[in-house]
């Protein structure tokens, strides 16, 4: 790992166990769905996962089938700044302030009900939107999914689709993709209340959603 990589892990929030059971969320809607019976509906639904995992496609979706709002947190964010992509925000003003925009924009967008976000690959991760996450997670505002995607589909999406991503290691973004991803992997579960099989197309991750908020 570069000394650039190793500063920018260094700022990760730490998560100190590796062994967490994803698909059991605590005090929440159990196996039946999130939205069964004898459960409080659902008020906000965050997608999370890495760069490439679809969450804003996937998102969409869901939020059709369901009927309800769907809000990209990038877009909010990137409003916020007043800039024009997410690559000038981190060249021009640095990361950080790219982190305090997606706070912002996330406790803004979560006062939405019924509102299905899909949240940049950062936001489960880093502070301060994770902590602003997590505190959705336990005022029972928010219900996390996990869009887990396998290094290797992350890379040839982004290879296809490289998109506004700048890098956050130094390296190329779509080369960091699979490093980035494993890095992240215990802080995505940790922020998770379900996790989906996010390899398949948009359609099939979408439905696995449909069907698990029942």
């Amino acid at each position: 790992m570069s000394e650039q990589g190793g500063t920018y892990y260094g700022s990760v929030h730490a998560y100190a166990s590796r062994h967490l059971q994803v698909h059991r969320p605590n005090a929440r809607p159990g196996e039946r769905g999130l939205n069964a019976v004898g459960s409080d509906p659902v008020s906000v639904i965050l997608l999370t996962g890495s760069r490439g995992s679809g969450k804003s496609r996937v998102g969409a979706v869901v939020a059709a089938g369901l009927n309800r709002t769907f809000i990209d947190l990038d877009d909010v964010a990137l409003a916020m700044t007043g800039l024009d992509s997410v690559t000038e925000v981190f060249d021009r003003v640095g990361e950080h302030a790219w982190r305090q925009a997606e706070a912002a924009a996330l406790a803004e967008s979560l006062k939405q009900a019924n509102a299905v976000i899909a949240t940049g690959g950062g936001v489960a991760c880093i502070d301060p939107p994770r902590s602003v996450l997590q505190r959705a997670r336990t005022d029972g505002v928010a219900t996390t999914v996990w869009l887990r995607c396998s290094p290797d589909v992350l890379v040839a999406r982004l290879a296809a689709q490289p998109g506004d991503r700048p890098s956050l290691t130094g390296a190329d973004a779509t080369e960091e993709a699979a490093e980035v991803a494993k890095e992240r992997e215990d802080l995505y579960a940790s922020s998770a209340d379900y996790e989906v099989d996010a390899n398949g197309s948009v359609s099939v991750v979408a439905q696995d959603i449909l069907c698990l908020i029942g």
